[in-house]
Parts: C-alpha cells; structure tokens; sequence
C-alpha cells in the first residue's frame, strides 16, 4: 500500500471525461490521524512516476518530492489536499 498526498487536479488535455492528477509520496513521518481514503487503483491509469529533480510549482511538487500523475475518470471525487491509499502500488 502507497500512501500520497493529491497535489493537483486537472482535466486531460487530450480526452474531456479524464482528469490528470498529482500526487506526492508520503513517507512514514508524514502519516498522520487524519482521514485518508483507500483506492484500490481501477479505473487509474498512471501516466508518469518519478522524483522531481527542481521544484514544479504549478502541480505542487518540490524538489525530491517522489510524484506520481495518473489519469482519472472526472467522476473519481478526489480533492487537492486530500491523502489517498492506494492498493496495488
């Protein structure tokens, strides 16, 4: 289990009913008591995984940041901000 932090929400560029999100790894330290949805990875298809080699201001990610971008149905309820498991990872 993986546990991220979405960054940012935005609609795919190239197919309207998708949205293109970001989110951070967490580490351990970074878990906190607060509510955290579990997502078992269907219907998410991850489009890019890596660590940022500079700061990426406008998908909130900073240098170091392991990020991940996935595409998502528009339907998906996820918010920016909000902490995620996610099974499979």
């Amino acid at each position: 289990m993986s546990s991220l932090k979405v960054t940012d929400i935005r609609k795919s560029s190239c197919d309207r009913v998708f949205d293109v999100i970001t989110a951070i790894f967490l580490n351990r330290y970074d878990h906190d008591c607060g509510v955290q949805r579990s997502l078992d990875g269907s219907g998410l298809l991850v489009l890019e995984s890596s660590t940022a080699q500079k700061e990426i201001p406008r998908i909130g990610v900073h240098s170091g940041d392991q990020y991940i971008r996935m595409r998502a149905k528009s339907d998906h309820g996820l918010s920016v901000g909000e902490k995620i498991w996610l099974d499979g990872l």
